[in-house]
């Protein structure tokens, strides 16, 4: 996986591309990680130089893949059921069919794994694929759109995960929010997320749509 810098609208920003077709989700995201510790990216936001000690994304929506949900239930209710985990750390949205589930942000709309005095998660090195891939830092397209993808599908998983467990367990799945709440377990259909327990496990050419794979595997 490579992440190289860019100029975009006259500063730094970055672009990826795929140098191996065996690469994972786990490599995109030590590569980004990488790059945005190293290649001296544009912070448009706060104007500072590094990450650390700055939350203005703690307080964006944070959609939650299911891998990340099993990352951040081991470090803190590791035998806590998927519903129940919900309940006390995120936010499930549902308008009709359609469902997204986030972060909890309360009172404050930050975090809820937000340290307020540092400023930091508490939970930095579990924190969700949407922290470690977000940066206030113009993006190529196809940057932008590996990303949306990779958040889109885990969530999706997340979501049938959700209504599996409501069905196997004969109980309503936890909705903090509703509206004419319908969903589908049709509606949500196996990712490559099915089964998987680990980034690394996850090919990133299953994950692409065939024409965006094409133009990631380009040359830069």
């Amino acid at each position: 996986m490579i992440v190289s810098a860019k100029k975009i609208s006259d500063v730094t920003g970055y672009d990826v591309a795929i140098a191996d077709p065996e690469a994972t989700v786990q490599d995109y995201l030590n590569a980004l990680n990488e790059a945005i510790e190293n290649l001296g990216l544009h912070r448009g936001r706060a104007r500072r130089r590094t990450c650390k000690g700055c939350d203005l994304c703690c307080a964006e929506r944070l959609p939650l893949t299911v891998i990340d949900v099993l990352r951040l239930r081991a470090e803190t209710a590791p035998d806590a059921a998927l519903n129940a985990w919900l309940e006390r750390y995120a936010h499930v949205l549902a308008e009709g069919p359609v469902v997204d589930i986030t972060m909890s942000r309360p009172i404050d709309g930050r975090c809820c794994l937000l340290d307020r005095a540092s400023r930091t998660c508490r939970l930095y090195s579990a924190r969700p694929l949407v922290c470690q891939t977000f940066i206030c830092s113009p993006q190529t397209k196809r940057a932008r759109r590996l990303r949306d993808l990779i958040v889109n599908k885990g969530e999706d998983q997340l979501v049938r995960e959700w209504l599996l467990e409501a069905r196997r367990t004969g109980s309503d799945p936890v909705i903090h929010e509703g509206y004419n709440a319908a969903p589908r377990l049709k509606d949500y259909p196996p990712t490559p997320f099915e089964g998987k327990e680990k980034y690394s496990q996850i090919l990133l050419r299953d994950i692409c749509t065939p024409g965006l794979w094409k133009e990631l595997t380009l040359r830069l």
